[in-house]
């Protein structure tokens, strides 16, 4: 058999030589697709997904969706955000995408700008459940990716209640993290350990200017370094709260 790059593979049959698409066929050795039940076509192809398969590939990454996106293409996975998928190919020929699985077993490439990295060590068994449920994530940590990656204050795409329960773990009074915003993609907000109640300030990113209540800033970088030196809150009785270091 002669298996060109292009899709298209040269076999033989019955005495008959010919091409055909490589993805109508299945080499013997290799996993079954399951995808009877995506309404035809063929395997690897669904509406809006990129096919189901059995579960049993070893998963790379676990991670999680930062914004909803839509396929443009049968080999595109669909996704909201904050769903959670395990990457299980980083295409050497298309490094700005990635193959993942979803909590439902849908399997499609995804923008890997779209999603952050929660774990290196994928759920037991290196496949997710097939359930509705998404794995518990017992870690939550800096992001890897996103607008100020690399930074040790920036959580990505976190919830507010994940940055609630890791400060309330592990933070001491002061401690603080940046994350994006849940309800504008383009905004942030820093979320500070405080005595009693955390608090969360919203910060809007307009026209490359960081805005935080009146206050204007011309990066994250500066507006992290000022509130550390001034107060980011003063209550009514005068108790003034700082950012003091990046939650660790």
């Amino acid at each position: 058999m002669e298996k060109c790059s292009d899709g298209w593979w040269r076999g033989s049959s019955e005495g008959r030589v010919g091409w055909f698409p490589s993805n109508y066929v299945l080499e013997e050795g290799e996993e079954e697709a399951v995808w009877g039940d995506l309404g035809g076509g063929y395997p690897g192809q669904g509406a809006g997904s990129g096919g189901v398969i059995n579960g049993t590939t070893r998963a790379i990454h676990t991670v999680q969706t930062l914004y909803p996106f839509s396929s443009v293409t049968d080999e595109e996975l669909n996704f909201e955000k904050g769903e959670v998928m395990e990457v299980l190919e980083k295409p050497e020929n298309d490094p700005e995408w990635w193959r993942c699985r979803n909590a439902r077993g849908q399997v499609g490439l995804v923008p890997k700008n779209y999603v952050v990295i929660l774990s290196d060590d994928p759920a037991p068994g290196g496949v997710m459940g097939s359930g509705p449920h998404s794995p518990q994530i017992n870690y939550t940590g800096p992001a890897r990716v996103g607008k100020f990656a690399g930074k040790d204050w920036y959580y990505g795409g976190v919830t507010r209640h994940q940055a609630e329960c890791a400060l309330n773990e592990r933070g001491g009074q002061g401690d603080f993290l940046v994350r994006d915003s849940e309800s504008s993609p383009s905004d942030f907000s820093v979320s500070l350990k405080a005595m009693g109640k955390n608090k969360h300030f919203k910060v809007a990113l307009a026209e490359g200017v960081y805005c935080i209540g009146q206050r204007r800033f011309s990066s994250m970088d500066e507006l992290v370094e000022h509130y550390k030196k001034a107060p980011i809150f003063t209550s009514e009785h005068g108790d003034k709260l700082y950012l003091v270091k990046p939650l660790l």
